[in-house]
């Protein structure tokens, strides 16, 4: 019955055309036009799909969480991956509302091995490539007829014009790929239960809702008419479990001096390791982050001297399969040791040194020049922060510089004996220094010491052993801790909440039962769950290590043995999986001479807010307005009469989202003319001075109204 009412709505979907003899089909619920051949033929190969065959306990290589689940099955045309057809998992929990599409880009962003091609259209979710590494090279990757394009969690997002001159990289030296759109297609299959006969689906995977125990299924066909069929057979291969990069955290490890080049651990959610994800990082690993869809790794020098291989200063690894891009041997002079990373933007970052910090050219992978010098002997840079048009950057135990990332030029010089620097939730700038912990004015600045109290430790600073300290801030709370010594032992965390201006004890290892103490920059705190991470040593025993989870509020969790082995764990590094989202503007209008600032609407699930960097792209007209930001804020000018748009942008960890901004100037008007739109209201006005007012006086007024915008107008 089933089946009938597959070939009956199969037929209802195709509308034959008598003078061009051709007939419209649903691709993955998009309409196609194809001849009457091609058409038979695609419906003959649906009626040929047998059961889904599939055995949920037979599966292994799961994405997602919760008691229900689904299963993926996909299979590729030309007898790739010997005909068989690969089979995944995905779980929900019951109180979601999971559809298709969720349920592959879940499988994608989880498996390191899977890529998709595609784009979302007014029909929803196209796939228009699909990518296996079958060999297992780490090499995930779509060459365009520009340029190569490495997948954002598992998806390479194209036009549809472009499927049929893109390709995998490695296709035909490993990797199963089929693509498509004109030449051939991915046949998009259903079914609500196992033991169903799969239906060729009316819709796309976006308009799919998934139930529990069902089956979607992708299987690849060429449109040409003497084309070899590809059809689901149930000839079946259920994949083992592999590592999900995209969850979990990654570690660091500093590796043996003297004996090994440092390496990069991962440790899964559910507390598996895999060990030596990236390898000869370079001698003494030291700082690691995620930007711009890669890694970006610091090493102290480029090759151990117990070492067979070199590695370099900067070790650059794809984020979603971990393999190693590029190494660049050195970052200033060949006796310079690389120290910390800061992104500028998608194309621009900043290395440290022991000597002065360099740019960074992102999209060729090459130092391009230095931006600072130190002029002190024996000291050395280390952490950097962005925040709005600056940096602000450390010299250890000497300055603390604010850098323009514009001309890459120092505003000021704060000499002090800065060590780290952070950002907490608000936005505000705490830097730890021998003498305790002060924040930074923004405004002015200047640092502003921080009285921490009675029996609460300083932070354990590095220079020696250069490592970027236990100093960190929470993303849900409004919160930054930091680690204390007691001699030569760290064995102490301390936290500080900025609200309620609290300083208190965290963790005390004094006390430990198994003796241990923490490691290098061993505490880091989990930006999506709010979970912080230890990493601990026992005693002298360094190759007896354990990283330990604990809630926000000092719970213990679990304890995670790492393999023995000399690692020397330096830092963790938490998967960024999750783009920058930017809400629609509001149109802007203004009378001319007017001046209006725009709140700008951007939030990154696993960044701060804060951090995330406002530009302005393109105006369409510049002689009708000009704008800039400031502060994070959108700041226009209406220069004569008219209209124009202003492409906004926001990039997060150097992935960038844009928006469209609407402005809209009329001539010079009196105080009536000033709203912005039929929503908003007048909350206060203020003389150009600053002093508020109650009703409008002659001369300029700045008006601040209820959606945020604030303008300045002339009273006549």
């Amino acid at each position: 019955m089933k089946k009938n009412f597959t070939s009956i709505m199969f037929a209802l979907c195709i509308s034959l055309s008598a003078a061009a003899q051709t007939t419209t089909i649903r691709v993955q619920g998009a309409p196609r036009k194809v001849s009457q051949t091609v058409a038979t033929r695609i419906q003959k190969a649906a009626d040929a799909v047998t059961s889904t065959c599939i055995d949920f306990s037979k599966i292994e290589r799961w994405a997602g969480e919760g008691e229900c689940r689904a299963a993926l099955a996909l299979k590729w045309a030309d007898g790739q991956n010997e005909g068989k057809t690969l089979v995944w998992g995905y779980r929900w929990k019951s109180t979601e509302n999971p559809t298709g599409e969720d349920l592959i880009r879940a499988i994608a962003k989880a498996d390191p091995a899977l890529y998709l091609m595609g784009s979302t259209g007014s029909f929803g979710l196209t796939i228009g490539g699909i990518g296996y590494d079958a060999d297992n090279d780490r090499f995930v990757s779509v060459t365009t007829m520009t340029e190569e394009v490495y997948p954002r969690c598992g998806f390479v997002t194209l036009p549809s014009d472009e499927y049929e001159s893109s390709a995998a990289t490695d296709y035909g030296d490993g990797d199963a790929w089929n693509s498509g759109w004109y030449s051939g297609f991915w046949s998009y299959y259903v079914a609500d239960k196992a033991d169903d006969e799969l239906q060729m689906s009316m819709t796309g995977a976006t308009g799919r809702t998934l139930t529990d125990g069902c089956v979607d299924a992708y299987v690849f066909s060429y449109f040409a008419s003497d084309a070899e069929p590809n059809v689901y057979d149930g000839n079946l291969q259920y994949l083992p479990a592999t590592t999900d990069y995209s969850t979990g955290t990654f570690v660091l490890n500093e590796g043996w001096f003297g004996t090994e080049n440092a390496s990069v651990n991962h440790l899964s959610e559910n507390g598996e390791w895999t060990y030596r994800c990236a390898d000869n990082i370079g001698a003494t690993g030291c700082y690691a982050t995620p930007w711009a869809n890669r890694y970006y790794i610091i090493a102290k020098q480029p090759k151990d001297k117990g070492a067979e291989v070199s590695g370099g200063r900067i070790t650059v690894c794809d984020a979603n399969s971990m393999r190693v891009l590029k190494q660049i041997e050195n970052i200033g002079g060949a006796n310079e040791d690389g120290r910390s990373f800061c992104g500028i933007d998608e194309h621009r970052a900043y290395v440290s040194t022991t000597e002065g910090i360099y740019e960074l050219d992102l999209d060729n992978l090459e130092i391009t020049k230095k931006v600072l010098s130190t002029e002190n002997y024996n000291t050395q840079f280390g952490n950097m922060v962005r925040f709005g048009d600056y940096v602000l950057a450390t010299e250890y135990g000497k300055n603390l510089f604010v850098i323009n990332c514009a001309d890459n030029t120092v505003v000021k010089t704060l000499p002090c004996t800065a060590a780290s620097v952070v950002m907490a939730k608000d936005g505000s700038l705490w830097v730890s220094t021998t003498e305790g912990i002060s924040r930074f004015n923004a405004e002015t600045l200047d640092l502003e010491p921080l009285t921490l109290g009675e029996g609460i430790g300083l932070p354990v600073l590095t220079s020696g052993a250069w490592n970027p300290d236990c100093f960190c801030a929470s993303l849900q709370s409004n919160v930054i801790y930091w680690a204390s010594s007691t001699e030569w032992t760290i064995n102490k965390v301390f936290k500080y909440d900025i609200d309620k201006q609290e300083a208190s004890l965290f963790i005390d290892y004094t006390t430990d039962a198994d003796g241990r103490a923490l490691y290098g920059a061993a505490l880091r705190v989990d930006p999506k769950t709010d979970c912080i991470y230890t990493s601990l040593v026992k005693g002298w025993t360094f190759n007896d290590n354990v990283v330990r989870k604990y809630s926000a509020d000092g719970t213990q969790l679990a304890e995670y043995t790492m393999e023995a082995n000399y690692w020397f764990p330096e830092v963790f590094v938490f998967p960024d999986t999750e783009d920058p989202v930017l809400a629609d503007f509001k149109a802007i209008n203004l009378g001319v001479g007017e001046q209006a600032e725009a709140d700008v609407d951007v939030t990154d699930a696993d960044n701060n807010r804060h951090a995330i960097v406002i530009s302005v792209e393109n105006i369409e007209d510049n002689s009708v307005a000009e704008v800039s930001v400031k502060n994070g804020k959108l700041v226009v000018n209406a220069l004569k009469e008219g209209s124009t748009t202003v492409t906004v942008k926001a990039c997060s960890n150097g992935i960038s989202t844009q928006k469209t901004l609407s402005i809209n100037v009329s001539a010079p008007t009196s105080i009536d003319a000033a709203t912005t739109t039929a929503e908003a209201h007048e909350v206060a006005r203020y003389t150009i001075d600053g002093k508020r007012i109650s009703k409008p006086q002659t001369g300029i007024n700045v008006v601040r109204f209820s959606d945020g915008t604030v303008k300045k107008v002339v009273v006549k």
